[in-house]
């Protein structure tokens, strides 16, 4: 993530010097969108190495929602810059002619940035220990879009160039504007469904329902499945019925086994097996999900 912040600010100096070269909005508009790319890429970063410092005393389950958090931040400072681009552009289009852009400059800056941006979220992707992470998630997916932005980009000013039609570049900004507002809407849900606990995905819960089943002959019933995310780390709660007269001893090793093999099923994961004795209300009138 380190590496997205150096590169973003750099991107965005140098998209917006070359914009005022070039004076192409669609490069202006570029650079402040690389702006707030790098902005958001540093608050992410310090959030990414908060958000694994330890649980403490005020902050038993640990930090991880300051990710959740962040992206929100993140997600509402986009709605910003892109409502801010869409009112320059139309003040731009309501001021009529205007001189015609440097056409080549303009689509060699907005194509090489675009391929750094798709490097960028790239290696964000696949770098295996930041993984799990909304603000990495959102940090790779808002470099894609810019990858995106700027292929709408090249198409306006490949549309300036054959037409002559200087109104176009200020019209392609819009378009480029919209995309970044899309992607600010992505981040918010993402950021949403974290903050308010939201279960997790089918597939994870497929997984944990398969262990459940492995243990249905050692367990009479599971039920009252909750599960969520916080940051890095996802947390699971369970119920397990078991025989009445089971000792202790032997209850608490199984539910630990139990719990032991649901961690291996999902990294990063924190379990609760709570054992309910058959015949107690808590072992009955609840669902598994």
């Amino acid at each position: 993530m380190t590496l997205a912040v150096v590169v973003a600010a750099l991107l965005a100096v140098a998209k917006f010097a070359l914009g005022l070269f070039t004076g192409s909005l669609i490069v202006l508009a570029s650079a402040a969108d690389s702006f707030a790319d790098a902005l958001m890429s540093g608050v992410n970063l310090w959030g990414y190495r908060h958000a694994r410092s330890p649980a403490d005393e005020g902050h038993p389950y640990g930090h991880g929602k300051i990710e959740g958090v962040l992206a929100a931040a993140q997600g509402m400072l986009l709605v910003g810059v892109v409502g801010s681009l869409v009112a320059a552009c139309v003040v731009a289009l309501l001021q009529g002619e205007r001189p015609a852009p440097r056409v080549p400059a303009a689509v060699v800056t907005v194509v090489v940035s675009g391929l750094v941006s798709l490097g960028l979220s790239w290696v964000l992707t696949h770098t295996p220990e930041e993984g799990l992470s909304a603000v990495v998630e959102s940090d790779a997916a808002h470099y894609r879009v810019d990858f995106l932005t700027a292929l709408a980009g090249v198409a306006g000013l490949g549309l300036v160039a054959l037409t002559g039609l200087a109104w176009i570049d200020p019209l392609a900004s819009v378009a480029m504007a919209l995309l970044m507002g899309l992607e600010a809407a992505h981040v918010l849900r993402r950021s949403a469904a974290e903050l308010l606990d939201q279960a997790l995905p089918d597939e994870e819960l497929a997984a944990l329902q398969g262990v459940l089943e492995v243990n249905s002959e050692r367990v009479l019933a599971f039920h009252g499945l909750r599960t969520r995310r916080s940051g890095p780390l996802r947390f699971v709660e369970v119920h397990a019925v078991l025989p009445a007269e089971l000792a202790l001893g032997a209850a608490h090793e199984l539910v630990e086994s139990v719990g032991a093999q649901l961690r291996a099923a999902l990294p990063n994961c924190r379990v609760l097996v709570h054992p309910d004795a058959k015949g107690h209300p808590d072992s009955v009138d609840l669902p598994l999900e």
